[in-house]
């Protein structure tokens, strides 16, 4: 009982799939969907309609024979030939249709399914994409979504044809006998269920080993980026992952051998049964033409029908366990396509204005991310004035980059709630948010594009705004290496692409930082904002800091606390808790954590420069 239902529901789900594979394909292209069902359905009927018509160019070429001197039966048999040679150019030219838009459908849906997927991935939360399920989920659907839905399509389209073509075969056959016609349906059922389970297995084989085989592909881009290569050259790491990406390899080539043996193995049973099965039937024609002196044009007829019947039914059926095995795959597609953000808009929002009137307030904050048992932040609560400069200090893995994340909406916190202007962050429309905010991440995007595209990319409306693309490179203090550039602005940047020119780590950051400045956001974010610059860079930009942040209201994050000794406020974060707030002065006479760590850097100091002078 339990094994019917889990069959029914797993037919429920195939259906539901199918459906949706139709839908996708109509979607990516009507007119083809449309022309190549035509054309299906014509080069199903064709196949019947040859039988009758040899039937009777046969039975017309001997009827000639018998009758040599008349030539009335000449006549017929080049009539039959005619019309057996004006269907054979139709069917050619029907077929050379359905081939180009066949191929131009595969391209129209690889773009579409791409298409999908780029829109799916600026939808999802950043949540998704700390999910290794996801990422294994989306590489299946990336490697196979495009090839499977094309294969369910010619699957679908074989399985009409196929019918066609047992429809009219069976019209045929039935007249001969309908016991053969129920025993060549019933002995196709065996290689069916055969083909079924050998999909079955080859997914769960795909299946288990998607997650290594990414690994190993990651690797090997890894092996050919510039960036890269310097480290495992000099590291001698070549040879070590050359051998882990060859050893996945070929342990994914002695499975697929190993299943493919066992395919050929039982396959060539199932075809030599079935060959031996058609002789039964075509011995059974041959006698039923002698016993009931049929014409020669209908045991041909007969033995082409029964064949056709014989092979529809296994071509269907066939056809109906590929689509078992294309859907096991396209359902990533489908799971990824299905997945829907948590954070989203209310249906009544408000629009954040920008400009900050009062503060931005955290009230009682926790977060923990998903699958941690240990929160991240913890009760976190403090407030930043408008306009006011603030930094966020403490160890490594504190929780000083969740607070901007949470900030921007990019994950909602796990309890309390975070403020602006007295107005709770989910009441406003994300994307009114996100142009509020500037972020320079220590984990700074290097976009493969040009300097200028690198820098617009801040307010991307103003993308061709010459004279603030210039303006926020001479604010970061990335002017003058960028007008050492053979082609300046207009530069493309890294070295995979032709005429591409290499940055330094220091350089990337300049640009990450004026791309910050491009923008005219009322919140400037910059964390570890100077971690690859030069001490020249960094003094330069925090000098003039206030002045170059105007209005704003800005949070700074730096483990270098001689940057944030000019903040307004300072919040000092210990295990994900809040355990000190004030400016320089006040945390100093403190004497707590914040006044540790900076005497701590600050003897690192004069220990190095004790030592140069020495």
């Amino acid at each position: 009982m339990v094994k019917i239902k889990t069959s029914i529901n797993e037919t429920k789900k195939i259906t539901i799939f199918i459906l949706k594979t139709i839908k996708l394909l109509w979607d990516s292209s009507k007119t083809s969907f449309i022309i190549t069902l035509i054309v299906t359905i014509i080069n199903g009927v064709i196949s019947p309609l040859n039988l009758v018509i040899s039937k009777y160019l046969i039975d017309s070429v001997v009827a000639a024979l018998a009758h040599s001197n008349n030539h009335k039966y000449y006549n017929l048999v080049f009539l039959w030939l005619g019309i057996e040679l004006t269907v054979a150019v139709f069917s050619q030219l029907i077929q050379r249709v359905n081939a180009y838009y066949s191929t131009i459908q595969v391209k129209i849906l690889n773009n579409y399914i791409s298409k999908l997927i780029v829109k799916k991935s600026n939808e999802l939360d950043l949540s998704f994409f700390e999910n290794n399920d996801f990422y294994n989920k989306i590489e299946k659907a990336n490697n196979q979504s495009a090839y499977s839905a094309m294969a369910i399509s010619n699957a679908l389209m074989e399985v009409i044809k196929s019918f066609t073509t047992l429809v009219g075969s069976i019209a045929i056959v039935i007249q001969l006998s309908s016991v053969m016609l129920i025993l060549c349906v019933l002995t196709s059922i065996p290689m069916f269920v055969l083909n079924i389970k050998i999909s079955e297995f080859q997914y769960n084989i795909y299946s288990k080993r998607i997650e290594k085989t990414r690994f190993a592909q990651n690797l090997q881009k890894l092996m050919f980026h510039y960036n890269s290569v310097k480290e495992i050259k000099l590291s001698r790491l070549g040879k070590y992952f050359e051998n882990l990406i060859l050893l996945v390899y070929k342990n994914n080539l002695d499975k697929d051998k190993s299943v493919e043996k066992k395919r050929f193995g039982r396959l060539s049973i199932a075809d030599c049964l079935s060959l031996v099965i058609a002789y039964c039937y075509k011995i059974y024609i041959i006698f039923t033409t002698i016993t009931n002196g049929l014409t020669i044009g209908s045991m041909n007829m007969y033995m082409t029908a029964v064949t056709n019947v014989d092979n529809s039914v296994k071509i269907t059926l066939n056809n109906m366990a590929q689509l078992y095995s294309y859907n096991l795959y396209i359902e990533n597609l489908f799971y990824v396509l299905d997945l829907k953000p948590i954070i989203v808009d209310k249906e009544e929002v408000k629009m954040l204005k920008n400009v900050i009137m009062d503060c931005i307030e955290f009230r009682n904050v926790s977060f923990k991310y998903s699958g941690a048992n240990k929160y991240t932040l913890k009760n976190v609560s403090f407030k930043i004035k408008a306009n006011e400069n603030c930094a966020i200090v403490g160890l490594n893995g504190c929780g000083k980059t969740t607070v901007i994340k949470l900030l921007a909406r990019l994950y909602e916190p796990t309890e309390g709630e975070i403020f602006i202007d007295g107005i709770n962050i989910n009441e406003f429309r994300l994307e009114s948010l996100y142009k509020c905010i500037s972020v320079v991440f220590q984990d700074f995007m290097k976009y493969p594009f040009t300097v200028k595209e690198n820098i617009g990319f801040g307010d991307i409306e103003n993308l061709d705004d010459m004279d603030r693309i210039e303006l926020s490179a001479k604010k970061a203090n990335a002017y003058e290496f960028i007008q050492s550039l053979e082609n300046k602005f207009d530069t493309r940047l890294e070295k995979l692409w032709s005429n591409g020119v290499e940055l330094s780590l220091g350089q990337w950051q300049k640009l990450a930082i004026s791309r910050a400045f491009m923008s005219d956001s009322s919140i400037l974010i910059l964390d570890e904002p100077t971690a690859s610059v030069d001490a020249e860079t960094e003094y330069e930009l925090f000098k003039n800091f206030k002045e170059l942040v105007g209005n704003r209201t800005s949070i700074l994050i730096s483990h270098r606390f001689s940057t944030v000794r000019m903040a307004d406020l300072i919040i000092v974060l210990n295990e994900g808790t809040v355990v000190e707030k004030g400016t320089h002065k006040s945390l100093l006479l403190k004497e707590g954590l914040y006044s540790k760590l900076y005497n701590m850097q600050a003897e690192g100091y004069l220990d190095n420069s004790v030592d140069v002078a020495n």
